[in-house]
């Protein structure tokens, strides 16, 4: 049984920037494209498709960092 340090240990957050400025964490992608409703931004499905970090699309930046 996987203890709730461990669980912690190898969990990953999504960090979104623009510009260089934090606008929020987020526990998973679909969660950012939730947030961003409205602007130039590519939709989950485009996200979940990209492997290298950090992901960038315009002047925004998205970097997968772990949980400490």
């Amino acid at each position: 049984m996987v203890t709730y340090k461990e669980r912690q240990q190898n969990k990953k957050y999504y960090v979104l920037l623009e510009n260089g400025v934090p606008l929020g964490t987020f526990g998973n992608l679909k969660k950012i494209t939730e947030y961003m409703d409205g602007k130039d931004f590519p939709s989950y499905w485009t996200l979940i498709r990209k492997s290298e970090n950090p992901l960038k699309h315009g002047i925004y930046t998205i970097y997968k960092v772990k949980h400490y």
